[in-house]
């Protein structure tokens, strides 16, 4: 199996296995999101892809609004965790996290900035324990960043996303919603080759477990 980044090689069985990791992460950090804003976030779906972003996806907010953007690496390894809102969103979550009305036509503040801070914060590492528990590492992450940016074009990204649509990197989209479905926001997981490995070992669907299973049988 190929790890280059230009050479990336997952066949459907080891995508599924990124997919599981993912909804498990997922899950864990929509209850944590859950929790800190009192209302219902649920998973809409997880994906696994290892195409370049070709473009800003709908979802993440209409042209000419903003996005806003939280970025966690972990550890001193190329895995990374992004949350992404459309700026309503993240101006919602962060009025029902404080108790407050909510003006939907507001910007962002940098009140907004630091509960978006720490909200990441508590998601992503809610996201990571169960899948350091299940691989046997240790998946620290380091302090987060906020990034708010104008979408102006699909096509040109903010400086915080550009490796996603620069790189062919393996990433684990999970989108959220809300039980009235008012909203939308995603998680995108970035593991590294070694943590993607680590995973199809305990699924057994890396390349030497398929070979030996393929054995078995005569094939």
């Amino acid at each position: 199996m190929s790890t280059e980044t230009n050479e990336i090689e997952i066949d459907e069985l080891q995508m599924d296995a990124l997919r599981e990791l993912g909804n498990v992460g997922a899950s864990h950090a929509s209850t944590a999101l859950t929790e800190l804003v009192k209302t219902d976030i649920l998973i809409d779906v997880t994906e696994c892809r290892v195409l370049p972003m070709d473009s800003l996806p709908n979802r993440f907010g209409e042209l000419g609004t903003h996005l806003a953007t939280v970025k966690i690496e972990i550890g001193d390894s190329k895995s990374c965790l992004y949350m992404i809102f459309p700026e309503k969103i993240a101006t919602y979550l962060s009025d029902l996290l404080l108790g407050r009305p909510h003006d939907p036509n507001r910007a962002m503040t940098e009140e907004d900035h630091e509960v978006m801070v720490e909200m990441g914060d508590i998601c992503i590492r809610r996201y990571l324990i169960p899948l350091s528990k299940f691989l046997s590492i240790d998946l620290i992450p380091n302090s987060p960043t906020v990034s708010v940016d104008k979408l102006e074009d699909r096509l040109k990204f903010p400086e915080v996303l550009k490796h996603l649509h620069e790189s062919k990197v393996v990433r684990i989209e999970t989108n959220y919603v809300d039980s009235n479905q008012k909203f939308q926001g995603a998680i995108i997981y970035v593991p590294d080759p070694k943590t993607q490995n680590l995973t199809f070992k305990r699924f057994g669907v890396d390349s030497e477990s398929q070979m030996a299973t393929f054995s078995k049988f005569g094939l």
